[in-house]
């Protein structure tokens, strides 16, 4: 079954469902360029401190990667879920089990950033999105502040340290904040300095 993360840092008290970067064709490809992925600090804590996540976060993966029948979803008792605080989309399959855990958990926000559009796009021809999934954009070009793109609720961008752009995350703990936990929260672009 599912493995479910309890996260630290700004995450602590949100619970994800994490995939493994290492071993994601798309994680790989994008690890070594310019883009925030260059900077990716889950490729960073699964290759050092965080390797004894690696087989509970590829089962996630493995798991994602096909259809699951719905009756085989866990019901979950949260307030919000964060799908891969660690990893990304493995493909299309990944994108509709998350459909039906918010399908099947109505009562529970779940979040995902994902930087793959084009399975976002084929989603939205195929389904209708629930009301409490929200699909933020994660932005992959640093210092290029851009709108949510279509199919969208929000977008996540990325700064310079030393950006003058203003910036409205600002590492407090997202519990504390929930800019991109809520549709209603005000804020649909949101704009963090890279780490």
């Amino acid at each position: 079954m599912l493995h479910i993360s309890k996260m630290s840092g700004k995450l602590l008290g949100i619970p994800a469902i994490n995939t493994d970067t290492t071993s994601n064709p798309f994680c790989i490809r994008q690890k070594d360029t310019d883009t925030i992925c260059g900077q990716c600090y889950s490729h960073r804590m699964l290759e050092t401190y965080r390797k004894n996540c690696v087989p509970a976060f590829k089962r996630n993966s493995d798991l994602l990667s096909t259809v699951i029948p719905v009756d085989d979803l866990p019901v979950l008792n949260y307030a919000y879920v964060r799908h891969d605080g660690h990893g990304e989309l493995q493909n299309y399959s990944h994108l509709v089990n998350i459909h039906n855990l918010a399908v099947k958990n109505p009562a529970v926000t779940f979040t995902l950033w994902t930087k793959r559009a084009t399975l976002v796009r084929q989603y939205h021809r195929e389904y209708s999105q629930p009301d409490n999934l929200i699909l933020i954009f994660s932005n992959p070009t640093i210092d290029k502040v851009i709108g949510v793109p279509r199919g969208f609720d929000k977008v996540f961008n990325n700064v310079a340290p030393d950006s003058p752009v203003e910036q409205n995350c600002t590492g407090q703990k997202c519990l504390q904040c929930l800019k991109c936990y809520r549709k209603d929260s005000g804020a649909d672009i949101i704009v963090e300095a890279v780490k």
